[in-house]
């Protein structure tokens, strides 16, 4: 889980370093004033007086000039282990100063405080142990003889130590706890873009909560329609494998009861470390419970995992599909059950906006493509079938007359003939109702084969891998392939291009080369050049979430990159 310092960065307005400049500022504050008060009231340290000055003078200089790195947000500062060397200083100081009466006993607070609030319960609860154990072994070792030694104070102090260091940690985690909870709900409230599809949008969440929790795979079970039983959809994330947001398979409702709980309205925590063992967490009572282990079982073993947890997911009380988290170390207990419900049920909400998004999207486009089909027919087929047959007309009566008209005849009668034919498969295509699959790169190829043949500019079209995205973003690559070249005829004034699609590690790159049209001499530098950044492009890549790269390779050509996030 991230902390409140993962996210350090010189960006002044972050949590992460209001919190460094504030701790880095207290730990100077309470440097000083130990010195001051040790200075005014020397009866504290009776023993290695100036070896305990010298210490709190170096401890004070050590804490201001860490708060000067701090307010110049340098990247000199060791935010990982920093807490673990006020444990050392003040160890330090206990040791040279009355050991158990040690008035610097109470900064072990400070780097447990630090260390909780900063990175969470488990950080908290090793500085509190280990400060705990080191403080009893220094106390023992340099603590003066009877009777002068207070065992009464030894004790309490080493008690005071772990109780309320428990109690720091506890809350500090929590509140650590708290802050990861709110940025998930972030994260999956960014990723649910209509724009996306419905797809893309659950691969994305999936990957979110496997993140979250640090498991092996989440699996998601989810009806293909509202108020549909007899169908379902899979969707599956797994560590270390890229999700393309391709469409998920379909499963039948045979299939889909294998991964169905007994009590299909309970959430079941299932975990193998040699002995099957079933926990049941009841959505109405809030209360955890044991279960039979049969059934989990033998989800398990479909699953290939020796633990899971599952979780209905619910439409207006109504079980429409399960989740699966498998694969992890974590545990949950009612607070965690509670915050899952609630994320669901905000997932589920999101669903319901998307797919009604989407449902407008597609009946909007279905009349779309009917008007679309309907004015090309009128438009453009019937003109070329007058066209088509006046030349034929034109050919018959030039038949007995000047051959090289005719053969031109005969050419344009070629192209009108291929043209018509071209159209109607395009009208075919937009008329036709039926899914399409991978229709990105046979599209690219078509529209590249005829760039060339009209504008004699040669294309060559290059894919690393089978690219299978929805209909939205393969219809927004398509136009960013056009709006490049259109820009290579332009401007480029040049006889080639080269068209580089792939996907690779979740992301989509679209590279559009052409050569320049002057080379770089061995004495010129390709930066000192203004490059032309394509903003149609540029905003079309934004509002996909990508990004929009303009440079110059070795050979001399200009590559426009556009890297879109899957």
């Amino acid at each position: 889980m991230s902390t409140a310092y993962d996210k350090i960065n010189p960006d002044p307005t972050l949590e992460g370093w209001m919190d460094l400049r504030l701790t880095s500022a207290m730990r100077a504050l309470i440097a000083a004033f130990a010195l001051i008060v040790t200075v005014i009231d020397p009866s504290g340290p009776d023993r290695y007086v100036a070896l305990t000055y010298i210490a709190l003078t170096l401890f004070t200089v050590y804490s201001f000039v860490f708060l000067i790195l701090s307010l110049t947000r340098s990247d000199l500062i060791p935010v990982s282990i920093m807490h673990w060397l006020d444990v050392a200083w003040f160890l330090i100081l206990i040791a040279l100063s009355n050991g158990t009466n040690s008035i610097f006993f109470n900064f072990f607070f400070f780097a447990i405080l630090t260390g909780s609030f900063g990175w969470g319960l488990k950080t908290g609860l090793r500085l509190t142990l280990v400060s705990a154990i080191l403080f009893t072994i220094v106390a023992v070792l340099t603590a003066p003889r009877e009777p002068s030694f207070e065992l009464n104070r030894f004790l309490i102090r080493a008690m005071q130590l772990l109780i309320l260091g428990y109690m720091i940690s506890r809350w500090g985690g929590f509140k650590i706890q708290l802050k990861d909870r709110l940025q998930l709900l972030k994260d999956i409230t960014v990723v649910s873009n209509p724009r996306f599809g419905i797809d893309r949008i659950l691969s994305a969440i999936l990957e979110r909560l496997r993140s979250f929790y640090n498991a092996n795979a989440c699996l998601l079970i989810i009806q293909s329609k509202p108020n549909q039983t007899d169908s379902f959809q899979m969707y599956r994330v797994r560590r270390g494998v890229h999700s393309t947001g391709a469409s998920a398979p379909q499963i039948t409702k045979v299939d889909a009861e294998l991964f169905i709980p007994q009590l299909r309205r309970d959430a079941v925590m299932y975990r193998d470390n040699g002995r099957p063992r079933v926990s049941l967490f009841d959505l109405n009572t809030r209360q955890l419970h044991p279960g039979d282990p049969g059934k989990a079982i033998a989800i398990a073993s479909a699953l290939e995992t020796d633990d899971f947890l599952s979780l209905p997911i619910l439409r207006r009380n109504e079980t429409i599909g399960w989740l699966y988290i498998i694969g992890t170390t974590q545990t949950f207990d009612e607070s965690a059950m509670d915050f899952l419900l609630q994320l669901m049920d905000h997932v589920t909400l999101l669903i319901e906006n998307v797919q009604l998004v989407d449902s407008l999207a597609t009946d909007a486009a279905e009349q779309e493509r009917r008007r679309i089909a309907r004015d090309m027919h009128d438009s453009v087929i019937q003109p070329y079938l007058g066209l088509q047959l006046g030349i034929s007309a034109l050919a018959h009566k030039l038949q007995a007359g000047n051959t090289g008209v005719l053969e031109n005849v005969e050419e344009l009668l070629d192209l009108t003939n291929h043209e018509l034919a071209e159209m109607r498969r395009y009208v075919w295509g937009l008329r036709a109702n039926e899914k399409k699959h991978d229709v990105l790169l046979p599209s690219i190829h078509r529209y590249a084969a005829r760039f060339s043949a009209v504008t004699g500019i040669t294309v060559h079209v290059n894919a690393t891998d089978r690219i299978e995205v929805n209909d939205r973003l393969s219809a927004e690559l398509f136009q960013i392939v056009a709006e490049g070249l259109s820009n290579v005829r332009r401007h480029a004034l040049c006889d080639d291009a080269s068209i580089h699609i792939g996907c690779k590690e979740g992301t989509i790159t679209l590279e559009i080369k052409n050569r320049r049209p002057q080379p770089i001499g061995n004495n010129g530098d390709r930066h000192d050049r203004r490059l032309f950044t394509p903003r149609s492009i540029a905003e079309r890549a934004e509002l996909l979430g990508g990004k929009t790269e303009v440079s110059i390779d070795e050979n001399n050509y200009t590559v426009v990159c556009v890297s879109i996030p899957l």
